[in-house]
C-alpha cells in the first residue's frame, strides 16, 4: 500500500511541475512615471495607461509633448506597445516591452539607435 501511495504522489507532484505557470493578470491602468538619462540630461516621461483586459491604449507626455500609444497589449504580467514621437519632420519608433510587478514595470525599449533598459514607476492608480 505504502508503493502504490509513494508512486500516486510522485505522479501528482510530476503533473503539477508539468503544469505552465501563468503570470497573474494586472491592471496597468493610470499613471506611470519614469526617468532616464539622455545626451541631453535627465528625461522625465509620464505613461498614461488605459488597460481594457489585454488591450492597451494611452498617451505617452514628455517634454516634446504628448504621443498617443499604439499596438499595446497585456498578457498576463507581461506588457508591450509602441510609442511613435514626432520631432518636426522626422518621426522615430519605439517599441517597448516589459514586465509588470506590483507598482513597477522594467523591459526594453527598443529604438533606431538599439535597444535600451526602461523602468516605470506607478504614479497613481486608474
Amino acid at each position: 500500500m505504502r508503493i502504490i501511495l509513494s508512486l500516486m504522489a510522485g505522479a501528482v507532484l510530476a503533473l503539477m511541475m508539468a503544469l505552465p505557470v501563468q503570470a497573474q493578470d494586472v491592471d496597468v491602468t493610470g499613471k506611470w512615471e519614469t526617468t532616464r538619462e539622455t545626451p541631453r540630461g535627465t528625461m522625465t516621461t509620464t505613461f498614461t495607461f488605459v488597460q481594457e483586459g489585454s488591450e492597451l491604449t494611452g498617451t505617452v507626455g514628455s517634454q516634446r509633448g504628448d504621443s498617443e500609444i499604439t499596438n499595446g497589449s497585456i498578457e498576463g504580467n507581461k506588457i508591450s506597445f509602441t510609442l511613435v514621437m514626432t520631432m518636426g519632420d522626422r518621426t522615430m519608433e519605439m517599441v517597448y516591452s516589459g514586465t509588470v510587478e506590483g507598482d513597477t514595470i522594467t523591459g526594453t525599449m527598443q529604438t533606431p539607435r538599439g535597444e535600451q533598459p526602461w523602468t516605470a514607476k506607478r504614479a497613481s492608480g486608474s
